[in-house]
């Protein structure tokens, strides 16, 4: 499969490419085992907030919205991308319009660490939706067990974001002020499982004010 096709699953140009180079799948389930492995462990803060600043708002809950309600989830949506610099993303399938704006009015409270992580979370449900609907679409490719790539033979992972890239010195106050080079203060090339120290969310913190500032 192309890249072409995952771009389709998610904004971010490297999860996109590397799903390419790990295909062809021997099922939807290894797919899926693959597409949680690359985003939860083999992606830097950067292709995170790429992925996440890409994608567009779901209007799927405005159906069942009243005027009043419909106006709040454009206010509040306004001031959460102004704060955290990407969309509100929450997975909204069967969920009421009056649910999702008590949940983004909440998460508004939320820091820029504890944020990305729990956007990044909802991110993957869409991208593992995506791709089941790519494949459902396509003749899944099969191929022999033995040549199925050995990093992507079967271990499950978990869904986390601890241990991201992590080396800004920065007052996190100052984390919507915008506009400066990001290696001056990170080096955000650096994938999770290079450092084997779990950080602290202080730390993961100080990466997300860099990278968000660099992504608006």
């Amino acid at each position: 499969m192309k890249t072409e096709d995952f771009s389709s699953c998610c904004a971010g140009t490297t999860f996109a490419n590397k799903m390419a180079l790990a295909s062809p799948f021997s099922s939807l389930e290894h797919a899926i085992m693959v597409a949680r492995d690359i985003w939860s462990r083999k992606l830097n803060v950067r292709s995170w907030l790429e992925a996440l600043s890409g994608r567009s708002c779901s209007n799927e809950y405005l159906e069942t919205a009243n005027e009043a309600t419909v106006q709040e989830l454009h206010e509040w949506g306004s001031r959460y991308e102004e704060k955290f610099g990407y969309v509100f993303v929450t997975f909204v399938a069967g969920r009421i319009s009056a649910e999702i704006l008590a949940e983004l009015k909440m998460h508004f409270n939320n820091s820029h660490g504890v944020e990305l992580e729990i956007a990044s979370k909802e991110e993957l449900k869409y991208i593992e939706r995506a791709i089941r609907e790519l494949l459902s679409n396509k003749s899944v490719q099969t191929t022999d067990e033995g040549d199925v790539s050995v990093e992507y033979s079967g271990e499950i992972v978990t869904d986390t974001l601890d241990g991201a890239d992590t080396d800004s010195e920065d007052d996190l106050d100052a984390i919507s002020s915008g506009g400066y080079d990001i290696s001056m203060d990170v080096e955000l090339n650096r994938v999770p499982e290079e450092d084997n120290e779990t950080l602290n969310t202080q730390h993961r913190e100080d990466a997300i004010h860099a990278a968000k500032r660099v992504s608006i």
